[in-house]
């Protein structure tokens, strides 16, 4: 009796650990941000090419010390891609990535080329500047984004 009592236990408490094991949420870590920031910027770039941006800077912040940066949606200028989504509402005391991205300068074309004067330049991101986002430590989720453009 006493081992029944104890395998029937056994399995609730196995059971409760496999179910709270399923639930959990993956905290994404560095690389992965950088993928979902890439995600979230691409659609809208020119190049579409993730080697003609860089990484400027990546860390975790609390919503109070950026809510500033994010307050309003800027999207300077034009825009290409689909239509960006609206930022969320920023958690004062939530914790985020923060991720600032800008496009790398163009290269010099190798010198076996011929160049011509009516050719249009080599530029690996023409109209957006800098972008910045802001994604959820524990879901991944972009919840804001700040997009620079250069054309009005």
């Amino acid at each position: 009796m006493a081992r029944t009592i104890y395998l029937g236990y056994l399995v609730i408490v196995l059971t409760l650990g496999l179910v709270g094991c399923a639930n959990k949420k993956v905290i994404p870590i560095e690389q992965q941000v950088r993928d979902l920031a890439w995600q979230a910027l691409e659609p809208n770039t020119a190049s579409h090419n993730r080697a003609a941006w860089g990484f400027i800077e990546i860390k975790q912040v609390v919503g109070r010390d950026i809510s500033g940066q994010f307050r309003d949606e800027y999207f300077y200028g034009c825009l290409q891609g689909p239509t960006i989504v609206p930022n969320s509402k920023i958690d004062p005391s939530g914790v985020y990535w923060y991720v600032h991205l800008e496009p790398r300068p163009a290269t010099p074309l190798p010198q076996q080329r011929n160049m011509s004067i009516t050719e249009v330049p080599l530029i690996p991101e023409p109209f957006i500047y800098k972008a910045f986002f802001l994604i959820d430590v524990t879901d991944g989720k972009v919840v804001a984004r700040n997009l620079y453009c250069l054309m009005p």
